[in-house]
């Protein structure tokens, strides 16, 4: 999977105001060394024409997590107009990804090749019994799993080459928990395994573990975070919801430990919107999607929510905090089960 979808994509510019940025985000003036485009004099803002064609070859955020994109001419990809806000461009850029993180790889995960983080990985017999044989995968080896039975996978030897895996000797079976996806060191790092790092997941007060995030941008051009596991479902919502003319997007997902350390702490300061001490909120978890639905819109009038109760467990999301009719949560478990009942709400979930 490409987790840069922008990438190879053409875009358009939909705002007559599209202002030029250099590298540090600062609006850019025509100088006397510039050729001035018809209708434009010394020190005016320079500008991308409305309905500009663009390719855009880089991504940043500022502070406010705002998304700037680095864009070329579609028919001149060699020249460039330089940095500008996402926002600027038709759909805003909504529910383009554009990374991992952690970002660095030897090869980002493509779904069958993994690393063995697990220092007792067994290597078992095939099945039916899945029998030990009483040897390990050394750990931080990089592994594909070739085949696949219940919680048990069958993993071959790979190396990297040239940013490609080559699939070697078969090693044998193992469970499917010994492993992580993708290959990578970052996995036995101070920063994956910090309980308030950066990936940290939790649940309720407690650490829960740290999971892949993938960037991803939401509602008004601001850079989200969601992840790994939850991604594809995510976009295959999205598009079922496009298909009925629906739009689709985020307006917050995954919060860091530190992040919601700082809402708790402007709460309780007077200057922010109540928040959950850090540990306990929903947004911590890995699973929760506050989505463009209306505020509490429940009189059949808010399109993206009545779709939402309509279709979003086929999807595994359910409703899943009272009063809150945005906020959604990837349970594919429980979703099926509400499901055949005709519901979507989580147990106790009321409006």
């Amino acid at each position: 999977m490409n987790y840069k979808s922008y990438l190879g994509k053409t875009f358009s510019v939909e705002n007559s105001k599209t202002v030029i940025r250099a590298d540090d985000l600062t609006a850019q003036q025509y100088q006397s060394s510039d050729k001035l485009p018809p209708g434009a004099n010394l020190g005016d803002l320079k500008t991308i024409h409305n309905r500009t064609e663009i390719i855009i070859t880089d991504i940043k955020k500022d502070s406010g997590r705002h998304v700037y994109v680095f864009a070329r001419p579609a028919h001149d990809p060699a020249s460039a107009f330089g940095w500008t806000s996402a926002a600027n461009l038709l759909g805003g850029f909504t529910n383009e990804t554009t990374g991992l993180a952690p970002a660095g790889w030897e090869l980002e995960p493509q779904g069958t090749n993994k690393t063995c983080t697990d220092p007792q990985a067994l290597i078992r017999e095939g099945p039916p019994a899945f029998a030990s044989t009483g040897r390990t995968i050394p750990q931080r080896s990089f592994v594909a799993v070739t085949e696949s039975s219940g919680n048990n996978v069958k993993v071959n030897q790979i190396e990297i080459v040239a940013g490609q895996m080559v699939i070697g000797a078969e090693i044998g079976w193992t469970r499917l928990s010994n492993l992580k996806d993708g290959c990578s060191n970052l996995y036995f790092s101070a920063a994956w395994l910090d309980q308030k790092g950066p990936n940290a997941c939790w649940e309720h007060g407690s650490y829960i573990g740290a999971k892949l995030l993938v960037h991803i941008v939401g509602f008004g051009a601001e850079m989200e975070q969601v992840t790994l596991d939850s991604l594809e479902p995510y976009l295959q919502l999205k598009e079922a919801a496009a298909q009925e003319n629906i739009e689709i997007s985020i307006n917050s997902a995954f919060r860091t430990f530190q992040r919601q350390a700082e809402l708790r702490h402007l709460f309780d300061i007077g200057q922010g919107n109540n928040a959950a001490q850090p540990g306990a909120s929903n947004h911590q978890h890995g699973q929760a999607f506050d989505l463009n639905t209306g505020h509490n819109i429940l009189d059949g009038s808010d399109k993206v929510y009545e779709w939402l109760k309509k279709n979003a467990t086929k999807h595994g999301f359910v409703r899943a905090v009272s009063g809150e009719s945005w906020h959604w949560e990837y349970r594919p478990d429980e979703a099926a089960q509400l499901a055949a009942q005709g519901k979507f709400m989580r147990p106790g979930v009321h409006d």
